[in-house]
């Protein structure tokens, strides 16, 4: 992936910033937790805008911008994954555009460019403002102008949102599943603020339909056997870069172990343009003809589910959803230590 040759104009960083220290001054974190999302419809988009006000435990204070279903969708795998000894690879799979208030180390020579051409000074922890774009499978990154326009027009509608609740004009049960919505009507030629239903995740993840017949008819003649194999699909947190002028990427990792024996039964390590979904199907397709059909197979998640729930239906294996990944986990968890 290229780098963005479009930078944001200085009028852009300029509403930016301006919104920006507004709301180190409004200080929503003080009033919000992570998961109570702001919900802004704005003007021109299908989809909803959700933004999240991290920081009520003081560690990180940013505010998190998820444009759209399976954005936001990336941000609640995130938060069910807070627990586990792999979250940071969950990490890596962030959709969002982040404002941070951060620490004077965290800025780059890019942030402080800016900065200069503001006349800005910033001083103190959690006072360094800066933007980042998150990408699946790829390092954060410095916004383009499109992001900064899409990030002003979400945060100046996210004050107007907190001072409505903040003054009390507007009660929302944020526990109770409700969510604070944001949205413009034509006809009056006003926004509007209110407390609503948040509505159920819609994830549109497409699934990996297997048309070979010939195919599957050919592993169907192999037996099944009792093994219970794990199977995953993630990225691995050692950033690759092969030009000086693309943004660094995560490379994606399919692995295939036996979760009795432990053993390691199958890798590969993607491109950043490898097309994965043939890697998988031969991946797997090999185990079976090398030692006939599974019983079983583990996945980490849902979305791994659509990469080879299709696959595992038609030949008669059980697809376990619901119970992790420990042996994969502890494997990467030693191939990571080796790699750091």
């Amino acid at each position: 992936m290229k780098t963005h040759d479009n930078q944001p104009s200085i009028e852009q960083w300029k509403e930016l910033y301006e919104v920006a220290r507004i709301i180190r001054k409004l200080e929503p974190w003080k009033l919000l937790w992570d998961m109570d999302l702001i919900t802004i419809m704005l003007p021109g988009r299908e989809e909803p805008v959700y933004c999240s006000v991290m920081g009520r435990g003081g560690e990180c204070i940013a505010i998190g911008v998820y444009p759209g279903f399976e954005s936001v969708d990336t941000f609640y795998r995130m938060a069910e994954a807070v627990n586990s000894s792999m979250s940071y690879l969950v990490g890596l799979e962030q959709d969002c555009l982040m404002c941070f208030f951060g620490d004077r180390e965290e800025v780059t020579k890019q942030d402080r460019e800016v900065y200069k051409e503001l006349g800005l000074r910033f001083r103190g922890r959690h006072e360094w403002i800066y933007f980042r774009s998150m990408i699946p499978g790829y390092i954060p990154w410095h916004i383009d102008s499109e992001q900064a326009d899409l990030l002003i027009q979400a945060l100046q509608n996210l004050v107007m949102s907190v001072e409505h609740y903040k003054n009390d004009k507007i009660k929302v049960d944020f526990d109770l599943g409700e969510t604070l919505l944001r949205f413009y009507s034509p006809e009056d030629e006003l926004w509007y603020t209110k407390a609503v239903e948040l509505p159920p995740r819609l994830v549109t993840t497409n699934k990996l339909i297997v048309s070979n017949e010939t195919l599957i008819a050919k592993l169907k003649k192999h037996k099944q056997n009792k093994s219970r194999l794990e199977f995953d699909v993630t990225y691995l947190p050692t950033p690759l870069q092969e030009n000086k002028d693309e943004r660094p990427f995560f490379p994606r990792f399919i692995v295939l172990m036996d979760k009795n024996s432990e053993l390691l039964l199958d890798q590969y390590m993607a491109g950043e343009d490898d097309h994965i979904e043939a890697e998988i199907l031969d991946m797997l397709t090999r185990y079976i003809m090398t030692f006939d059909r599974p019983k079983s197979i583990n996945v980490r998640n849902e979305q791994v589910t659509f990469l080879i729930g299709d696959f595992c239906d038609k030949l008669g294996i059980k697809l376990i959803d619901d119970k992790g990944v420990q042996t994969i986990d502890g494997f990467l968890e030693g191939l990571l230590n080796s790699m750091m």
